[in-house]
């Protein structure tokens, strides 16, 4: 422990302060902008020019483009105008007209951090089509700790227009205050804001206020951002009613009770049900779901796995998305609340969601967030409620916090899990922060005898958060064997995770083509509570480089030691039984990803090293072609062949599923592909198609989605998902069918706002 004491005192003289920007007074007005993206209005000449520097390629370097930035606001909205001028228009990058679509365009953006925490962002950002993308940051734009820091799936009510002339291109944009939720003190309300301009082209960024470049998101860090004063303002309270309609079916290929055929079961589905958002004052919103409906959520990615443990799947449902980050409290691999376990059970399977409700904001000091959800019974799951509780407040300076989470999961059969934990994150000085957690869990189906430690989980972590310059992390984490998180996220238990980083980020001259040098090193070590023997050891060595207009490519080479206990033998991806022992494998890793700002643009990927007793490699190449303004194409293919000894010591086996997939005895090629192709008729129409196949899975996957956007809360859509097998030569009888599950759906959305 001393030892312990000694390293973070040590380390913790290697912290220095960063900026803390004095306040700006926006600029309120009293006449009315027409938001037609061309800013003309004699009142745009009485709010202040934001003054913006070069951020990237050469942080406080010579602009080659003029971009001027204004922000005012009135009684109900925040206007933001941005006149990016360009020396060439032939140079203006819009490659998408589809909402949420961003295609590597031209871009003008705002970041808000309305309550001003210094933790959670409001991110909005246009292309010279005039396409709206919003995003919620959270955990300051840091993705350290298993965080989910950009929570693209989050939309909000607001409006933009654009402009082309030959001088450039001109953007206004307007947000509702009711839209983003503000704190306000008798009228007076103080937010973080950043504004930026990226030029694709040239991959250079332009920002106010003058964000040095040291972290990797530094453009949108609420932490970073100017704090701005507003007068006279009060948050509106409307209510937003929407209710949906849905008509369609369902069809599923089962075995037969004979199991000697398949048989197609379908399900015509007819449902309406509503959500309802309603801001209770100006810190608090309410959202209300009665009959909940997803049908319009993208598929997930199909992913390889060549673990033993599960996979993680991010939230892609609406409903979940507001001030999501507020929820997130992380073990690093390891969460306490994981949305999917909701409306989702173990399968991937959706379970009816029959209605729950969502409070988020602020309530004094305190940053607040309940959810309380009820699902029916499904086949594999009986009725179940879902309650999660959140607490933060900042302590002793604007970037420390405390804060504490509940959780419930509750089934109709009698069987409850319950969670409590408490967290804090206190920044010791500049860019020095200190994690502390813990947290137990209460089942019942344990006896309520359980040793205190195998039902709790703790962690205590040292960050130096910056990537330029010398910056490291350090982190014990442990969990105990009977922690569950009912309504979590957990990978494994029962063990003590130490984890170490130490990097170094620098900039190139101004005159190389490179940009920024990262290197790092990280330990890894898992060993048992009760016994400290080591489970598993990952020594990394890494180099990244990023060019001002090559991409960006980087390496690894890695040292793993994993070691399986008599009862943790397993088979890989179903097919290949690895038996327990000790392992001791090298990996070495490249990957290259070109200039995002080309209308054509690849990653690269390539991976060798050995996989337990046999040797794993392959590779993985990600095209994405914008042919136009309406047309995207991309995708990815990879390709892993895992090869092992004929004759293993331990008797590692492989089990084809057909003659095709073995070369030999004892190896396989695991095959991963994914197409996408975004088609936008215009701003309201578009079309978007992604297939996926995996010969592991052994199948085919479509997911065909169209939407007509009437205006923002009016929506219709045309769903259709199929399943396809891809095994059916298969000598087992009976064949399987060609279409393993069908689903159309049909579904309108009307927003009402009173």
């Amino acid at each position: 422990m001393h030892k312990v004491l000694f390293i973070l005192t040590t380390l913790f003289l290697f912290g220095y302060t960063t900026k803390l920007a004095a306040q700006v007074q926006l600029t309120k007005i009293d006449e009315p902008i027409i938001l037609d993206g061309v800013i003309d209005e004699e009142v745009w000449e009485t709010v202040e020019v934001l003054t913006p520097v070069q951020y990237e390629p050469i942080f406080m370097g010579e602009m080659s483009e003029t971009s001027v930035f204004r922000v005012a606001y009135d009684e109900n909205f925040i206007y933001v105008a941005g006149e990016l001028f360009t020396n060439d228009p032939n140079t203006i990058v819009k490659n998408s007209l589809t909402r949420d679509q961003y295609s590597n365009d031209d871009v003008f953006a705002i970041v808000l951090d309305p309550f001003n925490d210094n933790e959670n962002g409001l991110w909005f950002f246009t292309t010279p089509a005039g396409v709206r993308v919003d995003i919620a940051v959270s955990n300051d734009a840091n993705f350290g700790g298993g965080a989910n820091a950009m929570n693209s799936s989050w939309n909000t009510f607001w409006d933009v227009a654009t402009t082309q002339t030959d001088e450039g291109w001109f953007a206004e944009m307007r947000i509702p205050f009711s839209s983003i939720g503000f704190q306000d003190n008798n009228g007076l309300a103080e937010m973080g804001m950043i504004v930026y301009r990226w030029i694709a082209s040239s991959n250079e960024r332009h920002i106010y206020p003058a964000i040095p470049p040291n972290w990797n998101m530094g453009n949108a860090k609420p932490s970073q951002a100017q704090d701005v004063v507003l007068e006279g303002v009060q948050s509106r309270q409307p209510l937003y009613f929407t209710p949906y309609a849905i008509a369609g079916q369902n069809g599923v290929s089962n075995l037969n009770e004979l199991e000697t055929d398949y048989e197609t079961e379908t399900d015509f589905q007819r449902e309406i049900g509503f959500d309802l958002k309603y801001n209770l004052n100006s810190n608090l919103t309410l959202d209300v779901t009665v009959n909940t409906d997803f049908a319009q959520v993208e598929a997930d990615d199909q992913q390889l796995n060549l673990s033993r443990f599960s996979l993680f799947f991010p939230e892609k449902r609406q409903f979940f998305q507001e001030r999501a980050g507020l929820f997130n409290v992380s073990y690093g691999r390891n969460r306490l609340f994981y949305s999917r376990r909701i409306g989702l059970d173990g399968e991937g399977n959706p379970v009816r969601i029959l209605g729950g409700a969502r409070m988020t904001g602020r309530i004094g000091d305190w940053d607040v967030g309940v959810i309380n959800m009820q699902t029916g019974d499904s086949e594999n799951l009986s009725s179940e409620n879902f309650g999660v509780l959140r607490l933060q407040r900042k302590t002793i300076n604007d970037l420390s916090n405390v804060g504490a989470l509940f959780t419930s999961r509750v089934g109709s059969n009698g069987g409850y899990n319950y969670v409590y934990g408490f967290d804090s994150e206190t920044n010791l000085t500049g860019d020095l922060f200190l994690e502390a957690m813990a947290s137990q869990t209460i089942d019942s189906e344990l006896p309520g005898d359980q040793n205190f430690g195998n039902t709790t989980s703790a962690r205590m972590a040292l960050t130096l958060q910056k990537s330029i310059g010398f910056n490291y992390r350090l982190v014990v984490n442990r969990t105990g064997e009977e922690f569950d998180p009912g309504i979590g996220f957990v990978r494994r238990t029962g063990n003590t995770d130490y984890f170490t980083r130490f990097a170094y980020g620098w900039f190139a001259s101004d005159a190389s083509i490179v940009n920024r040098y990262n290197a790092d090193f990280t330990i890894y070590n898992q060993a048992k509570n009760d016994t400290y023997d080591l489970l598993g050891r990952s020594i990394t060595a890494g180099f990244d480089i990023r060019f001002k207009q090559l991409g960006r490519i980087n390496s690894n080479f890695r040292f793993n030691k994993e070691i399986l206990l008599e009862d943790e033998d397993f088979n890989l991806l179903s097919k290949i039984h690895v038996p327990s022992g000790s392992y001791d494998t090298y990996e070495l890793s490249i990957n290259y990803q070109t200039n995002e700002g080309k209308k054509v643009q690849a990653g690269f990927g390539f991976e060798y090293g050995g996989l337990y007793d046999g040797i794993s490699y392959g590779f993985e190449f990600e095209p994405k072609w914008n042919v136009s303004s309406n047309l995207e194409l991309g995708g990815s293919y990879g390709v892993t062949f895992l090869e092992f000894p004929e004759f293993s010591k331990r008797n590692i086996t492989v089990t084809p599923a057909t003659v095709e997939d073995i070369r030999t005895g004892n190896e396989y090629a695991a095959h991963l592909g994914q197409l996408r192709a975004q088609y936008a008729f215009n701003k309201r129409a578009s079309l978007s198609t992604f297939v996926q196949y995996s010969n592991v899975a052994e199948l085919v996957g479509a997911n065909l989605r169209f939407r007509y956007n009437f205006s923002e809360g009016r929506d219709f859509w045309i769903v259709f998902n199929e399943q396809i097998n891809t095994m059916r030569d298969q000598l087992d009888e009976p064949r399987l069918p060609l279409t393993q599950a069908r689903t159309i759906l049909v579904k309108y959305s009307h927003t009402f706002v009173f």
